[in-house]
């Protein structure tokens, strides 16, 4: 049901957005946009495009390098941890081979160890939700550096201005656009932009 009012609401947003343009900038855009006339109705093709963002994301370098960043830093982060826990599972071994063995001299010793191995089951546990927070936030901010990044650099791909509209469509999931002709897809063209300018930045 939820599903069905997110497809409704997004016709509804693309019924709204073609009737705002077609209200508002129908004289500006006369000399962008054919108009075919056929008996009494009006087919005008307006400046649109849209972009895969499932291709985009895939073939564009600078989110590669993000990511590539984020999963070596994740793969740090678990070798640290996994070995930290290993440590520990080895040192609550030997506590208890001890114990089996009263190798303890006293039992407050062993009392003291048992402690201690609680407390070191704490500091991983403890480590363990610090760096699911770091990594966290760090999503967050890939995710906020893609969006500026792409915000930015689509107001450069569309200057001079092509296109009123640049939709998006993504093949993983529901998508806003129930069909597009191939023409309309910048998608190629955009990810050729993108690199380019990422790698000039780069450089």
């Amino acid at each position: 049901m939820k599903n069905a009012n997110y497809f409704i609401n997004g016709i509804l947003a693309i019924a709204i957005i073609i009737l705002f343009i077609l209200q508002f900038s129908g004289k500006k855009h006369q000399c962008k946009s054919d108009t075919i006339l056929k008996g009494d109705s009006v087919f005008v093709h307006l400046p649109v495009a849209y972009v895969d963002a499932d291709s985009l994301l895939k073939n564009f370098d600078f989110y590669t390098q993000l990511i590539s960043d984020y999963e070596l830093e994740l793969s740090k982060q678990n070798n640290q941890l996994n070995q930290r826990y290993q440590n520990y599972q080895k040192e609550v071994l030997e506590y208890q081979q001890k114990a089996q063995n009263n190798a303890f001299l006293t039992r407050e010793r062993m009392e003291q160890e048992e402690s201690r191995l609680l407390r070191r089951q704490k500091e991983i546990e403890q480590t363990a939700a610090q760096m699911e927070q770091e990594l966290a936030l760090k999503q967050k901010i890939i995710q906020q550096r893609l969006s500026d990044t792409l915000s930015i650099a689509v107001k450069e791909f569309n200057t001079p201005q092509k296109y009123e509209l640049i939709f998006t469509q993504i093949n993983s999931g529901i998508s806003n656009i129930l069909y597009a002709s191939e023409p309309y897809n910048v998608t190629q063209e955009l990810i050729e932009f993108l690199n380019l300018r990422y790698k000039v930045e780069k450089e």
